[in-house]
């Protein structure tokens, strides 16, 4: 049930970033205080969210690349260093979660059941 929560929390927070960013380009992204301070934010909460997740749940779900998120908590500790990797968070790893996130959904409807 718990995983459920979390894997549903990692969605939503995914989704958002991907609805913030969805227009910007990488210069405005990082010349925009608020849209970079959101981002970022929200970023850093779907990271530590996926580290928090139980080690079997990541097993099961071997397609998400749980090593990148590792890699962005500490990146996000001095963001101004790794703008790349950052982008690339934004732009690319996270919509390929929320792809792997639903076709786990479908293969693996237990792990994201509320139901005890």
């Amino acid at each position: 049930m718990l995983n459920a929560a979390m894997l549903g929390l990692m969605e939503r927070i995914a989704l958002d970033i991907m609805v913030l960013t969805d227009e910007i380009s990488e210069e405005d992204f990082f010349n925009s205080r608020l849209t970079k301070s959101q981002t970022l934010q929200l970023l850093a909460s779907l990271a530590q969210t996926a580290a928090n997740l139980p080690a079997d749940t990541r097993e099961r779900m071997h397609e998400i690349d749980w090593p990148a998120w590792a890699a962005l908590r500490i990146a996000l500790a001095k963001p101004t260093q790794h703008p790349l990797q950052i982008w690339v968070a934004i732009k690319e790893l996270t919509p390929l979660t929320v792809q792997r996130l639903h076709d786990y959904k479908r293969k693996q409807p237990a792990l994201f059941s509320i139901v005890p």
